[in-house]
């Protein structure tokens, strides 16, 4: 069989410009069991085969592209992404956000399925990614990863990333019953593996909150562009001394057990 080759950025977001002459409003990437924004106004959809010439092959990633409407919005739903530990380079990892920036999307939500090392989280808590660490570069090994380990976090915080906060404020202030948004550092790792003991006492020490295997590069794609971004992390596992920790499946389950609320989010953030 043929191997599938990634097209260039400019080539797949010329395609998605003749799929969809209206440039939207806002965009959501959408992490491992993440399931949100499915009945969408005037929804058309396509797969990433033929828009980014590549599939994702990761159980929860379905590959799949939809363009719809909320309240008169445009809105791009990606349901999937491109990760290293597949073989993929940084051209594909990137590849959506760096297509999606030269669409001109302005607003840009990233979502991931998270592991929580802070404590206090619990498991179906959405936090929003205020700082990153970031160890998945190849950059990385060149210049030590104890020098990097020695910085503070990448702050991440924008106005978009602010008016998430402030509408699940809002949300959570008008029905008690929806989860206030936690917040914190992510550190995007290699994997595709949970963590060890000692690395999970290694990340509490350099004050992460959430790990997972994604969106950092996504966020430094859109870096000095015109499209801003915000990530939120779904919890979906914490490592708790009394706990035991769950695999894939439990946190596929843990993801749609919090989409609904990530649902309420997004809609009533596009709206604003």
């Amino acid at each position: 069989m043929e191997k599938l080759a990634a097209k260039p950025v400019a080539e797949a977001a010329a395609f998605l410009k003749k799929f969809s002459p209206q440039v939207p409003d806002a965009a959501v990437v959408l992490g491992s069991g993440v399931k949100v924004l499915e009945d969408l106004e005037e929804s058309r959809s396509i797969s990433y085969e033929e828009v980014f010439g590549v599939s994702p092959g990761v159980v929860g990633h379905s590959g799949a592209l939809s363009i719809g409407k909320i309240d008169g919005k445009t809105v791009a739903v990606l349901r999937g992404r491109f990760h290293f530990y597949e073989g993929h380079p940084w051209s594909v990892v990137t590849l959506p956000a760096q297509t999606l920036v030269e669409w001109g999307v302005p607003k840009l939500y990233l979502t991931n399925a998270a592991g929580g090392i802070n404590q206090n989280f619990n498991v179906g808590d959405l936090m929003v990614i205020t700082g990153y660490r970031d160890h998945l570069n190849e950059k990385y090994k060149e210049s030590g990863l104890l020098s990097q380990l020695k910085k503070a976090p990448v702050s991440c915080s924008n106005s978009l990333t602010d008016q998430l906060i402030d509408t699940a404020r809002k949300l959570h202030a008008k029905n008690p019953a929806f989860r206030a948004l936690q917040a914190g550092v992510y550190v995007g790792l290699l994997g595709p593996n949970y963590e060890t003991l000692a690395e999970i006492e290694l990340l509490k020490y350099l004050k992460c909150d959430a790990v997972g295997m994604s969106t950092v590069p996504e966020l430094l794609a859109c870096e000095g562009s015109k499209t801003q971004a915000a990530a939120l992390s779904v919890i979906t596992n914490v490592w708790k001394p009394e706990e035991a920790v769950g695999g894939h499946e439990e946190v596929l389950t843990a993801a749609k057990e919090a989409s609904e609320r990530l649902d309420i989010l997004f809609r009533e953030a596009i709206r604003a």
